[in-house]
């Protein structure tokens, strides 16, 4: 399996209509040859470099790439590359390309002499690679299931040289977005397109920007010319049109393209048409990283370390990996027994810090005080940690060595896993997280907190969004049980299929 490649398809005016109805099945054949991405680079039969991109067959043949890349490939990276005569006749741009992922497999459509296709590779900067790219000719498959594509050539005729681009929204307008922890920073999200625009089309002067409003730079700007949005955002385009005439503006052209239905939803949950907050959900219970080395630990028992926000549901997902065969170990109830018994020495050095005001009349530690007391103070739960870890740790490793023998797979639940940085004592890091508005519900219900308490207890604790990038999997109970335990079902496969000896 590659990761990356390049597929040439020549056209013509006599053969755009099979290439209409073969690109699905050619784009399904590179998807079971390469992982991650596909560039996809248009022709025309005679190689003369003419190409008028304003006309019919390229307004179709484009979009159908896309459509059929999602119908066939959805989680293949498809880029259709834009060349330098698109914008200027003569070929003669300034500008070179430079591919940020370098191709290992080459298609073609039709059979290139050997100068030919190394010419047009050069012009492509991987003159270098020819020969060590590994070739492969696509022949016509009738039962490649053709669509018609005449409705996906909605787009633009219009040729734009200089284009900036609006929809980067920062955090703050994520607030209401569906799993907004798994959306990446706006800085992330910038050099990520910047990198995608200049990869499909280096010779376009590109001004990606973060916007903090619905409008962005669209009604500040005087040199726009046009504007394009989809069928579900044409009013947002209209009002700002009316802002712009209000400011003795131009108004943009705006131009609409068609939303895409999604094939491949997985659950009830997700949205029809293709969209980013359906590719989040399925991201829950999957794979987000692979696992960092563990030498200090053995091989088996393979421990997985769950964690997450409080309240958001460690225990259920805890519960559901019982029930595929894991082995629990809650070590935050282990901390508990450490100190439950007066005679033990953590108990002792417990209350000579904190007082005997966190004492019951029978002597026991209210854990409800000493919560009120360490979680308004880092540095004293600090110290309550010092206390409490060494006798955990012990009392961790009998539990681990007498559950080894029964299960390949032993979970700790540790709600300060990430803050205590004790990542390096678990294979695999498992967070939940959970809406804000949702945990606070949670926690006024269990813990009888009014909603000011809850919220103070939550921004005592670190943010979900700074635990995300040590997670190796991901799942949230916002949702039904049924589609929770969906979740759990494809982690513990996950696990058995690519990890568990």
């Amino acid at each position: 399996m590659f990761q990356h490649g390049l597929m040439i398809l020549n056209y013509g005016p006599k053969t755009t209509k099979s290439l209409l109805t073969q690109v699905g099945s050619y784009i399904r054949l590179a998807s079971n040859k390469i992982s991650k991405t596909l560039y996809v680079s248009l022709e025309t039969n005679d190689n003369n470099n003419v190409v008028d991109y304003r006309n019919d067959d390229m307004q179709k043949i484009v979009p159908a790439i896309y459509v059929e890349a999602h119908r066939r490939a959805p989680l293949l990276d498809v880029r259709v590359l834009h060349h330098s005569y698109y914008h200027c006749k003569n070929g003669i741009m300034s500008t070179k390309r430079s591919l940020q992922f370098r191709p290992q497999i080459l298609f073609t459509n039709e059979q290139w002499k050997d100068d030919l296709l190394q010419q047009y590779l050069s012009r492509l900067n991987l003159t270098d690679d020819h020969t060590n790219m590994a070739i492969v000719s696509l022949s016509a498959d009738q039962s490649s299931d053709p669509i018609n594509h005449e409705s996906s050539s909605n787009i633009s005729n219009q040729i734009y040289d200089n284009v900036c681009i609006g929809g980067v929204t920062n955090e703050q307008m994520l607030k209401t977005k569906t799993l907004r922890e798994l959306i990446e920073t706006s800085e992330k999200r910038i050099q990520s397109l910047n990198e995608y625009l200049n990869d499909v089309d280096p010779f376009i002067h590109y001004n990606v920007c973060e916007i903090s409003d619905p409008f962005g730079p669209a009604i500040v700007d005087p040199t726009l010319e046009a504007i394009i949005v989809s069928e579900e955002t044409i009013r947002g385009g209209e009002k700002i049109n009316e802002i712009r005439k209000s400011k003795g503006m131009k108004p943009l052209k705006i131009d609409v393209i068609k939303l895409l239905q999604d094939d491949h939803k997985e659950s009830l949950i997700e949205e029809n048409k293709v969209s980013s907050s359906s590719l989040r959900i399925r991201k829950l219970g999957t794979l987000l990283k692979l696992p960092e080395p563990r030498p200090n630990l053995p091989d088996k028992p393979y421990l997985i370390g769950l964690t997450g926000m409080i309240a958001s549901g460690k225990s259920s997902i805890a519960k559901k990996l019982e029930k595929l065969g894991a082995g629990i170990i809650n070590v935050d109830m282990l901390a508990h027994k450490t100190y439950q018994n007066s005679d033990t020495p953590t108990y002792k050095k417990i209350v000579e810090t904190f007082g005997n005001d966190i004492l019951d009349n029978n002597g026991q530690i209210v854990r409800p005080k000493l919560g009120q007391i360490v979680f308004n103070d880092e540095a004293k739960l600090k110290l309550l940690n010092s206390f409490v870890w060494p006798e955990v740790r012990r009392l961790l490793q009998l539990e681990i060595d007498q559950m080894k023998i029964k299960y390949r797979v032993i979970v700790l639940e540790i709600a300060l896993l990430i803050e205590n940085n004790r990542m390096d004592q678990v294979h695999q890091v498992w967070l939940t997280i959970l809406d804000q508005k949702e945990v606070i519900k949670r926690l006024m219900d269990r813990n009888q907190l009014n909603e000011s308490d809850a919220m103070k207890r939550i921004e005592k604790l670190m943010p979900c969004s700074e635990k995300i990038p040590y997670a190796n999997v991901v799942f949230c109970t916002q949702w039904e049980e049924e589609f929770t335990m969906e979740q759990v079902k494809r982690a513990w496969k996950m696990l058995n299929e690519q990890f568990v000896k």
